[in-house]
């Protein structure tokens, strides 16, 4: 039998074959308490706006009136992500599902790399693909640009942000060792 090593580096090979498919998976979901942080700063960008419309004159009311609106349609947003309570990064024997990106998983098998990460400071995660136009082409515009964007200036097509979800940088990446250890760079590598 061929090390697992050799096997993964061919293009044809899939990994899923030879996993357990009750292998541990893991969910990331929207964590409240980042949230409840990200809306408490959002109320302060809204504060100047507030004393502007009452201080200022018409033209600055208005202004100040669509600044506030801006602040509104975010809270909303984030009253929407507080009330969601299913998964919205999941990383399993499979692959990676992102319902945020894409709505159906992106394979183990699609992925090129995980470009190198700094754990202690970063919020996401940077994923080239090995076929970026025919893995995104079912997907929004604001996600398939990124295929042109690996295409044309070799940078990575998908961006996983952690900074909303419970758990960090260093926990995806861990999961992301315990199926696929050869797709991370070597100074993530566990």
């Amino acid at each position: 039998m061929l090390p697992l090593a050799r096997l993964t580096a061919t293009r044809d090979f899939d990994l899923c074959a030879l996993l357990p498919q009750e292998a541990v998976a893991i969910s990331f979901s929207w964590s409240q308490r980042k949230l409840a942080s990200a809306s408490l700063v959002l109320v302060g960008a809204a504060v100047p706006a507030a004393i502007g419309f009452v201080l200022w004159g018409s033209v600055a009311k208005w202004l100040c009136l669509a600044w506030l609106l801006g602040v509104a349609l975010l809270m909303h947003g984030f009253g929407r992500r507080a009330a969601d309570r299913e998964a919205v990064l999941s990383i399993d024997w499979r692959g990676i599902l992102d319902r945020r990106l894409m709505p159906e998983r992106i394979e183990w098998r699609e992925i090129a790399r995980i470009c190198t990460v700094n754990e202690e400071r970063a919020h996401v995660v940077d994923i080239a693909l090995r076929q970026p136009d025919r893995t995104l082409a079912g997907t929004r515009l604001a996600v398939r640009i990124g295929a042109l964007c690996q295409r044309g200036y070799a940078v990575p097509a998908i961006t996983i942000s952690m900074l909303l979800l419970d758990g960090h940088v260093g926990d995806l990446l861990d999961v992301v060792a315990q199926f696929r250890p050869e797709l991370l760079h070597r100074q993530n590598q566990r």
